[in-house]
């Protein structure tokens, strides 16, 4: 049998002569001068009227100078910062437009891992060992198990039983779409035989007794939310200071939460105290989450006046929420997108889960409009594009266009109509390059659920830029921890570079990869290569700017941050090779040196260059 491996959740981490530990949280914030000067470089400035330079001069947060190298001697002086760049590559940081930042930094540093682990086996060891370490532990909470590790009824609250079976236990999988709880989690929330699946979820049972097996899909999670622990301010802060420390490591210096519970103070306050006290090397946007299981239409638009009237003690630059979150529909992993014709494998004419009433969706989306807020909708099937385009239109013709920058995350099915009508109406697309190949999800999720023709149809990530439409890049994290090479190299090439293959398919029999368009499989082989169709690559160049400027005008940063210009704010990575210049697969293996934001240096991986 073939082992299922971990496509998305995946721990990814570099070697570098600065890193930062995975079980220990801390901040990665370090001063610098206030004058740095960058030469010898190879600048992708990401903007068309000088697109390329040589040397950069920073002054006081602001890039004061990008040009030849002869024009930085005036600025240069006994206290200057001078990096000899050797050619490297520098670029505007990236800026990952859809993750789970504060949630997920809790989930590494206070909650059971299972991102390096990938059998039944070793999951139940896994929670096993830490409820050894942390005896004292009212619930046991954690991440990254595989759904495709189990048969389409999921892992059994049995097993999970067998590492604890006098205290809850609660994972919740690498998708972040179901929850694998144990026998005390169910009977603690009063889950038996004779409760029904909620709005939205699946109870997944036992098919020979009816019994809750032990997977909880969808909003069905919900039903075990009042067991989770409750974190302090102080934990959130803790959590948030490593995280932006590994992320500024890896380059990236803006980010969008894109799931702010609008009941939880300690989650939002925390990145508000930290933002006013100048903590953050990260420049944090986001978004107020909100579910039809919130409450009926009135109690909706009282939470849209809630979310609002909090965004407005929000001013600093490092931390806003200007937006609200909704999910059009769920994932494929979990035949719950929201297909235009059915699945394959889950009951007759099933075509996944449509989350919202057209009706309540529509008058939402017409008060968050009307009030200048954006709008940030999880896409993943065709018929969620269709259906919430149509609503959008609808706002459109009562709203007008107020310039609002409304935004699809993830795109992963889509019709061609849908995309025209996406451009017409201005929607930004932030898709996730790490996704698209040919990968074991491929052959073991997606075409038995879809079919390959369909399978075959992901992503469209060109088409989305030809027809206009801005496209920023996002990782979803925890479900992918994001990575510059990596990125660059599955936008060109629509596979998985070595390293990732190495990392998950290493010492297995049936896998073999391939950069080939035309290989064929022998026999049983699993082909981990380029998605189909190829016309949908794209350029280094049109993914760089997708990572910066793209990111940046999603956000309404674009007149900040984005690009490498005069009197912007100086928000730079500085990689150790020259990505453009380069073979693809060394692409790949790119890595940052130094991160800059707001002008100072947040990561140097070499101190004493």
């Amino acid at each position: 049998m073939k082992k299922n491996i971990m496509k998305k959740a995946v721990v990814v981490i570099m070697a570098l002569s600065l890193v930062f530990s995975l079980a220990a949280c801390g901040s990665g914030k370090s001063a610098e001068p206030s004058n740095i000067i960058i030469k010898n470089a190879t600048v992708h400035t990401v903007d068309e009227e000088n697109p390329e330079a040589e040397a950069i001069v920073i002054e006081d947060g602001i890039i004061q100078y990008a040009g030849d190298e002869e024009g930085v001697s005036e600025y240069e002086n006994d206290d200057s910062k001078v990096i000899d760049m050797d050619g490297g590559t520098v670029l505007p940081s990236m800026v990952d437009s859809h993750m789970h930042p504060a949630q997920s930094a809790i989930s590494y540093c206070f909650e059971i891992g299972l991102q390096e682990v990938f059998t039944k086996e070793d999951y139940i060891q896994a929670v096993a060992d830490f409820v050894k370490e942390n005896p004292d532990r009212e619930v046991y909470t954690g991440s990254g198990f595989m759904r495709s590790a189990f048969d389409t009824i999921g892992p059994r609250k049995e097993d999970l039983d067998k590492a604890e079976a006098d205290k809850p236990v609660i994972l919740t999988s690498a998708d972040g779409h179901s929850v694998w709880v144990n026998s005390k989690a169910l009977e603690l929330s009063g889950i038996t035989k004779d409760t029904e699946d909620p709005e939205g979820g699946i109870i997944q049972r036992d098919p020979e007794t009816g019994e809750p097996a032990g997977l909880l899909q969808e909003s069905a999670a919900n039903l075990v939310a009042d067991l989770n622990p409750e974190y302090t301010k102080d934990e959130y802060k803790e959590a948030i200071a490593w995280l932006q420390g590994w992320l500024n490591e890896r380059g990236i210096t803006t980010i969008y939460d894109a799931m702010i519970p609008i009941d939880n103070e300690n989650y939002y306050m925390a990145y508000q105290e930290m933002a006013e006290a100048g903590e953050l090397t990260v420049r944090v946007r986001g978004a107020w989450h909100l579910a039809p299981e919130m409450g009926d239409e009135e109690e909706l638009l009282a939470l849209v006046d809630q979310g609002m009237k909090l965004s407005e003690a929000f001013s600093t630059d490092y931390f806003q929420v200007n937006a609200f979150k909704f999910f059009a529909d769920q994932v494929l992993e979990e035949d719950t997108a929201y297909m235009s014709a059915p699945y394959g494998t889950s009951r007759d004419n099933w075509t996944g889960l449509k989350v919202w009433d057209d009706e309540i969706l529509e008058t939402l989306f017409t008060k968050i409009d009307k009030a200048g807020y954006q709008i940030h909708v999880h896409q993943i099937g065709d018929e969620a594009a269709a259906y919430i385009l149509d609503v959008m239109e609808n706002v459109r013709a009562v709203n007008g266009d107020n310039g609002n920058r409304h935004t699809f995350a993830h795109v992963q099915f889509i019709k061609d109509e849908d995309i025209q009508r996406m451009a017409a109406l201005d929607i930004n697309a932030i898709i996730a390059p790490y996704w698209i190949a040919m990968d074991d999800y491929y052959w073991d999720l997606y075409v038995p659920s879809v079919g390959k023709e369909r399978a075959d149809s992901m992503y469209p990530q060109k088409s989305l830029l030809d027809a206009g439409i801005n496209v920023g890049v996002h990782s979803d994290f925890f479900v992918t921890e994001p990575e510059w090479g990596w990125l660059m190299y599955s936008a060109v090439t629509r596979t998985l570079p070595q390293k990732i293959f190495d990392l998950w398919y290493e010492g297995m029999d049936g896998y073999v990869r391939t950069t080939d368009p035309n290989f064929q499989a022998e026999g049983d082989e699993y082909v981990i290569g380029p998605l189909k169709p190829y016309d949908e690559a794209v350029t280094l160049d049109e993914i760089a700017k997708a990572a910066t400027y793209g990111g940046a005008y999603s956000l309404y940063l674009d007149e900040e941050i984005g690009t490498i210009e005069v009197g912007k704010k100086a928000d730079l990575v500085l990689m150790d090779r020259n990505v453009f210049d380069v073979d693809i697969e060394d692409v790949a293996e790119a890595t940052p040196i130094a991160t800059i934001f707001d002008g100072k240096l947040v990561f140097e991986a070499d101190k004493e260059k």
